[in-house]
């Protein structure tokens, strides 16, 4: 007999019931220790992962709702970190290869295993994964580990290079190359292609210096002076010593390079270089900048910006923004003449473009006003169609751009009009779909959702979802720049293209919301965001006194007697309800996955799953208005309760009129 040390929890999906009983009287012949949970489709099977979180999974790939290899695709896109045995049917041996291939642990072909045979695949499967997690983990570390070290390193501004002494030929790290302004490994480096750039007051001594490092094989250090853009000074402090590399087989001088310019002297203006080639123009002396001026310590500038960045920020504000204001206004004044076809199509071209320049002056001016102050919300009206057909005009010539698609959906539930910032507001979603497109694969679909969470008369959340397919997205980098609380501060993401996602992180803290990357699969990305806001105050709706058409409800209670007395009191309201009952919360979650119900109503208190709980699941896969039933009112329960998307709180014992009132409230549009 084969003998397990440890209880082993099996989910086993599978519609047929012998093959489930012939698998029970396998595991109990061999003695194997398990507790065996069932369903017979995927979405239950998918629902009961959560509920008795099992070692591993035997999958039928023929069931109820899905069949044939899309089952295995569809169950690996939702439970990827779940070890999986493929079960084909007789004699389909090439099935379960290519399942293997898919991301199955192992496959089982239906008839023609024992109980040694399936112990022995399950035990192994475990063994597999464990290992494949193993490593996954160390790679993962070791990733970000990486990933760490080059942050620091690009925020140090540090970079390594080697050179060989031979044709004095270098390499140098990505960091360098940025650091001179340039695309990484846009050209060759060499000695003489460096002292191109260094300080013409310097040259002989930065000479010297690599001539004695190769000599002697003693490591040496050496301080001076660059120009970049043939404007720029900076000083760098290079680092250099002979060493032997085994995999070239030869001696190389081995350096690093970092700007120091923050802790030294300021220099004189430099004089020009006498080269020519990629370095600096040796007819145009270098243009000191502001960093880099000479000034004495009792100096003081005549503009009050330079004193004070808020005043710098706000005249450069206004000094672009109005200008483009005015432009955008005489454009629309514009449209309302007798225009051609090709003027109107000029038009619309120039309308983008100068959206375009919008959104991006104000990324710039976000990303520095974060950085310097905090950030005022100014709340008013924003009418849902007109702001998003703002973005998504940009969005769309970007995406066409790129060869990708853009695709939107807009929950009918979310209002026309909302209470928000309508700059920010804007200024969020365009970065997140900015972020997607920028990293979305040719001939893919970005797409861009927006729903609501909660009522008119409490607090609402805007829902915004922006989906893409990428091949080169770093979700781990992502998370760990949504996690850093300092990030903004980081002046090397203004060169990444994840900058759009900081702003956007930004933005969603200072509205008082949440923001989040998910990885559906390795490809499939997205970028979720939860947002309060408003809805403009009206006179109360004219309600009916009863439905005005069919109502169908499920009313989750344990409690017998309330149970018995809710159900009839709602059928006695009107001959057009109908009411189903749930007795805890696990079967409410049940009966709300495979019916279509107008409403819920949800007793917060219950066994097996309570009622938070329960919404929690229901809202991961329905938007079903939720009303919570609790007797104990409270205002953290109550915000407890919206926070997790319950729609409505009523407290017990419920009055018929109020329940009647809320109901109608959340089912009449």
């Amino acid at each position: 007999m084969v003998m397990s040390n440890n209880n082993t929890r099996i989910l086993v999906i599978e519609d047929s019931e012998s093959d489930i009983t012939l698998l029970e009287a396998l595991l109990k012949e061999a003695n194997y220790k398990h507790t065996l949970f069932t369903s017979d489709s995927l979405s239950e099977g998918l629902e009961k992962l959560w509920e008795c979180s099992p070692d591993i999974v035997l999958l039928d790939l023929n069931l109820l709702d899905v069949t044939g290899f899309k089952t295995l695709q569809q169950f690996r896109e939702k439970a990827p970190n779940t070890p999986v045995i493929v079960m084909t049917g007789y004699k389909n041996e090439i099935m379960g290869i290519q399942s293997v291939r898919a991301g199955a642990q192992d496959f089982l072909v239906k008839g023609t295993f024992d109980h040694r045979l399936l112990v022995k695949t399950i035990n192994y499967s475990l063994q597999r994964f464990a290992t494949q997690s193993k490593l996954q983990k160390k790679a993962d570390d070791l990733s970000k580990n990486e990933e760490r070290t080059r942050r620091a390193l690009k925020i140090a501004r540090f970079g390594r290079w080697e050179m060989n002494m031979v044709d004095t030929s270098m390499h140098w790290d990505d960091e360098i190359f940025r650091f001179f302004g340039f695309q990484p490994g846009s050209f060759l480096p060499s000695l003489s292609e460096y002292l191109k750039y260094v300080h013409v007051n310097d040259r002989a001594e930065v000479e010297q210096f690599f001539e004695e490092a190769m000599s002697d094989g003693k490591p040496h250090t050496i301080n001076h002076r660059i120009v970049i853009d043939n404007k720029k000074v900076r000083h760098v402090q290079v680092n250099a010593q002979v060493s032997y590399v085994e995999k070239d087989s030869q001696m190389m001088l081995l350096g690093s390079i970092q700007d120091v310019s923050n802790h030294a002297p300021e220099p004189s203006p430099p004089q020009p270089a006498p080269d020519s080639g990629p370095g600096p123009d040796p007819e145009e002396p270098p243009k000191p900048d502001k960093e880099n001026s000479q000034q004495t310590p009792d100096h003081k500038s005549d503009s009050p910006a330079h004193e004070n960045p808020k005043v710098l920020f706000s005249d450069f504000s206004y000094n672009l923004r109005t200008p483009i204001a005015s432009v955008i206004n005489f454009i629309y004044l514009l449209e309302e003449t007798t225009l051609q076809d090709q003027q109107k199509e000029y038009i619309r071209g120039i309308k983008s473009s100068l959206e375009d320049l919008s959104f991006a002056l104000n990324n710039w001016i976000n990303l520095s006003t974060l950085r310097t102050e905090q950030v005022n919300l100014n709340y008013s009206e924003i009418q849902v169609t007109n702001m998003l057909k703002t973005v998504l005009d940009i969005s769309k010539i970007r995406a066409e751009k790129s060869g990708s698609d853009l695709a939107l959906d807009v929950s009918q539930k979310l209002p026309d009009t909302i209470i928000s910032d309508p700059q920010r507001l804007t200024q969020l979603i365009y970065n997140a779909l900015e972020l997607a497109v920028n990293f979305t694969v040719p001939d893919a679909q970005t797409r861009l959702s927006l729903g609501v969470r909660g009522s008119r008369n409490t607090n609402l959340e805007l829902l915004v979802r922006c989906m893409f397919q990428s091949d080169d997205f770093n979700f781990e980098e992502a998370k760990e720049m949504i996690e850093d609380e300092d990030i903004i501060k980081d002046h090397s993401v203004e060169a990444s293209r994840m900058l759009p996602l900081v702003i956007a992180k930004q933005l969603t803290a200072i509205m008082g919301g949440q923001l989040k990357p998910v990885r559906k699969t390795s490809q499939k990305f997205e970028i979720k965001i939860e947002l309060p806001i408003g809805t403009p105050e009206q006179q109360p709706r004219s309600l009916p006194e009863t439905p005005t058409a069919p109502l169908r409800i499920l009313l989750v209670e344990d409690h017998d007697l309330h149970r018995l007395a809710t159900k009839r009191m709602l059928t006695n309201w009107s001959d057009k309800v109908t009411v189903d009952v749930a007795v805890n919360g696990l079967e409410g979650v049940k009966m709300a996955s495979r019916n279509d119900y107008d409403i819920i109503l949800m007793d917060l208190e219950m066994p097996v799953l309570n009622g938070i709980q329960a919404t929690i699941k229901i809202r991961s896969q329905s938007n079903t208005p939720i009303i919570a039933l609790t007797a104990n009112e409270s205002k953290q329960e109550q915000e407890r309760c919206q926070s997790i998307g319950i729609n409505d709180y009523v407290v017990k014992p419920v009055k018929p009129e109020g329940l009647f009132k809320r109901v109608l409230q959340q089912v009449i549009p």
